[in-house]
């Protein structure tokens, strides 16, 4: 196995640990979530460490990842790094780790300082109406102010990948899962669309696009109605892609069974 890892100079003293974290990933560390991707929390010396191991890709992305696009590790590291440096909160980014075999990538690895808050955008999604409103208006001149204006489309934008802290009515946001970003200049409408993954329902919607059109010096009302509309078409975009996975998955189930 072939083990390439890049640490932030700041930590160069967890060098070592870094290019070991392969071998130790499965034996140490406290599991804190776990699905498609495991996130666990280390402590090594005074700091606590969060290292988010990633899916083994499908074939032709092991590929792509290694020598073309970088794995998700990679460009999790590289963004947090560019984030720092524009001034936009996200866990101290600490390294990464790539793993490959017969040049094909195997296991990722991100690691970053662990952060504490004091919940995520998703579950401020379920407070009383005045401060869930509260809190998406400063986190939508957030998303403005931070990301477009410095052309940062995050393509995987759902509440939880935003983390909250609280202090007296003001809220501090800090964002995660930066694998999957784009870089350009973002117009009103796809501004808009950054939204899309909320989940809520048509009031909260109309809200959302009514406080960022203010923003953006469109009118409130058409901007709210606007919202609600690429929720509605997004929401059958994601429907048509479930029932075409859903098919090939069925179509290749019964084509290995007739075999």
């Amino acid at each position: 196995m072939n083990i390439k890892y890049e640490v932030a100079p700041e930590f160069s003293e967890l060098e070592s640990w870094v290019g070991l974290l392969p071998s130790n990933f499965s034996s140490f560390g406290d599991t804190i979530y776990k699905l498609r991707n495991e996130i666990k929390v280390f402590s090594v010396g005074n700091l606590k460490l969060n290292v988010k191991s990633f899916k083994v890709p499908n074939l032709i992305n092991r590929v792509v990842y290694l020598y073309f696009r970088g794995s998700k590790s990679a460009r999790s590291y590289r963004y947090a790094r560019k984030f720092i440096s524009l001034g936009i909160s996200t866990p101290s980014p600490v390294g990464h780790v790539e793993c490959s075999e017969n040049g094909l990538l195997t296991n990722s690895y991100y690691i970053s300082l662990h952060q504490d808050y004091n919940y995520t955008l998703r579950e401020a999604l379920d407070f009383s109406d005045e401060q869930r409103k509260e809190i998406l208006r400063q986190w939508i001149r957030f998303t403005y102010e931070k990301l477009h204006k410095n052309g940062i489309f995050h393509l995987d934008y759902s509440p939880g990948n935003t983390l909250i802290t609280e202090n007296n009515g003001d809220y501090q946001f800090s964002i995660v899962d930066l694998n999957r970003l784009t870089f350009g200049e973002i117009n009103f409408e796809k501004g808009l669309s950054n939204f899309y993954r909320l989940g809520v329902d048509q009031s909260i919607f109309e809200f959302v696009g009514a406080e960022y059109g203010k923003l953006r010096g469109e009118n409130p009302e058409k901007s709210g109605k606007m919202m609600v509309e690429i929720d509605k078409r997004s929401n059958k975009k994601l429907k048509k892609l479930d029932l075409i996975k859903t098919t090939l998955k069925w179509v290749f189930k019964y084509d290995r069974a007739e075999r």
